[in-house]
């Protein structure tokens, strides 16, 4: 069942979530899968896809619209996620949401923030749900070595902190999951295209190491051939990066064991 443009944050037009549920009385656990876009653009429905596949494990998903740099530079794309995992909670019941077992995902744009989300909301203490694993896809996750390894995108990292990255250091830092590895993150599956043009691969591969440095059970896929990309390339129905395999024996193990 499909449930479109619910609120989730009042207070501003991109506050509207779509909900993905199974059949059922639940309670089921529930992924955040995030859109890309480069923070500026995009909408919920392109990630639907990994939402029917999540479906046919008995997962729910929740598919937010959040706010564009055009005219809210970071925080307010965090803001809004965590405002998703705040109203999953408070709407639990009414849903049939396990907030025990909550998940994480998005490509481009949108693995950024979770990667982001999933390793600041596992440091939060008191909060009504439980963040158990984060699938990142494509994320860039070091806005420095980003910026240094494709320069042409400036413009849409300053639109996203706000102002020159040179004045702005704290927040590229913040901005920059990297920098908010913990030994207490959730287990954590990126995959990436082996050839991006756009984020390049080793924002994947030292996202994982340095969680892997800590202790942290995490995995990086780079898929061979593949471009910036949040479905393999030449399936249908869509199959998520990484493959569906992959995709499945990941949550299964996090969200179902």
């Amino acid at each position: 069942m499909l449930v479109e443009n619910v609120v989730y944050r009042p207070d501003n037009e991109r506050g509207v979530l779509d909900i993905m549920l199974p059949e059922g009385a639940g309670p089921f656990p529930a992924v955040l899968c995030i859109h890309g876009g480069a923070w500026s653009g995009g909408d919920k429905s392109l990630m639907h896809p990994y939402g029917e596949e999540l479906l046919k494990l008995g997962i729910a998903s929740l598919f937010p619209n959040y706010r564009l740099t055009g005219t809210h530079p970071h925080p307010a794309q965090e803001q809004d996620i965590f405002a998703v995992l705040e109203w999953a909670a408070a709407n639990a019941e009414r849903f049939r949401l396990d907030t025990t077992r909550f998940g994480i995902t998005g490509a481009s744009a949108g693995g950024h923030l979770a990667a982001l989300v999933g390793l600041k909301a596992t440091k939060k203490r008191d909060v009504g749900y439980a963040v158990r694993c984060m699938a990142p896809v494509c994320p860039p996750t070091d806005f420095f070595a980003f910026l240094r390894d494709n320069p042409s995108l400036r413009s849409v990292l300053e639109a996203l902190v706000g102002g020159e990255l040179e004045k702005n250091e704290s927040a590229v830092r913040d901005v920059s999951p990297i920098f908010h590895v913990h030994e207490k993150a959730p287990p954590c599956l990126v995959t990436h295209g082996a050839v991006d043009t756009v984020v390049p691969p080793t924002q994947a591969t030292s996202f994982v190491n340095a969680l892997k440095s800590v202790g942290v059970e995490a995995e990086a896929i780079l898929v061979p051939g593949v471009d910036h990309a949040a479905f393999n390339p030449g399936t249908e129905p869509p199959e998520p990066l990484g493959g569906i395999t992959a995709f499945r024996a990941f949550y299964r193990k996090h969200l179902l064991s």
